[in-house]
């Protein structure tokens, strides 16, 4: 008898977790969904702050990746010794850029 009882306690934790799970996966999808909107907006209103577009938003975008890299490896960058910056790379340097979920891709959309 005590075993119908453990058994029908895993069945019902059985189906909590499954429900939960399910919930999780439900929440993630939409925070993929809002941090990839986000992301687009933040690209527009930077674009439009700094005047870059197309490839010149890019470009400072990947600058400031490939710093943020150096940075985490312990490196200094090579643009803080530049003298000749653009608005685009103060932008990069002071970290007026998201860090979260660039792609090429979200200057597309």
């Amino acid at each position: 008898m005590a075993t119908t009882s453990i058994a029908d306690k895993l069945a019902k934790l059985e189906k909590k977790i499954a429900k939960r799970e399910k919930a999780i996966a439900d929440e993630t999808k939409e925070l993929d969904k809002d941090r990839a909107e986000y992301n687009k907006l933040y690209i527009m209103f930077l674009s439009d702050k700094y005047k870059l577009s197309g490839k010149e938003l890019f470009s400072a975008i990947e600058r400031e990746h490939e710093q943020l890299e150096k940075l985490r490896e312990g490196e200094q960058s090579d643009d803080d010794a530049d003298s000749t910056s653009t608005v685009g790379d103060t932008a990069v340097r002071h970290g007026s850029f998201p860090r979260n979920n660039m792609s090429e891709g979200a200057l597309n959309e």
